[in-house]
């Protein structure tokens, strides 16, 4: 009962906090931000919340970035908030995948040489090696794209004309 009571109350809250940062902070650009917390309070608030807090990580993440950007300047240190989501979706899994180790492994390494050697901007290519690290050496099941005529013509029928015969049933 509380959790509808906080989703509906929210895009007034957001209102408030929009008005709020713009006309007394007279910073509209860290307003226009709270506007944000509408779908997060929908998606944190319906279903298992520690499964919804993994999933919705990145745009918290983005959000906290916004505030810390605009808000104060911290540009700089506020990018560290995005490492959350990958720490986040460790803590719910409660294991660490190949896949997710490679970028662990790589994250560390750049902020490693970021801090050591104080350069951060031509050492971002790194990041690069995570794809194709996970491409080479931990492939998903099902990343490999047949174009084949039959293949092709089983989705466009799967897709295209089964979807619009859904569609018409529904109606």
């Amino acid at each position: 009962m509380i959790k509808r009571r906080i989703i509906a109350v929210m895009p007034m809250l957001s209102l408030l906090l929009f008005l709020g940062a713009g006309l007394f902070l007279d910073n509209w650009k860290l307003g226009w931000t709270f506007f944000l917390l509408i779908p997060i309070s929908i998606i944190l608030l319906t279903g298992n919340p520690l499964k919804k807090l993994s999933e919705i990580m990145p745009m918290i993440s983005l959000i906290v970035f916004l505030w810390l950007g605009f808000g104060a300047g911290w540009w700089h240190p506020g990018w560290m908030v995005f490492l959350l989501v990958p720490i986040v979706n460790i803590i719910v899994e409660k294991r660490i995948r190949p896949r997710k180790m490679v970028g662990i492994v790589i994250t560390a390494t750049y902020i490693a040489i970021g801090l050591l050697t104080d350069e951060w901007h031509p050492t971002w290519i790194i990041f690069l090696l995570i794809p194709i690290i996970n491409t080479i050496f931990f492939p998903q099941k099902h990343a490999f794209v047949e174009f084949g005529t039959e293949a092709v013509k089983s989705r466009f029928k799967n897709f295209i004309i089964e979807e619009e015969k859904d569609d018409e049933d529904r109606d």
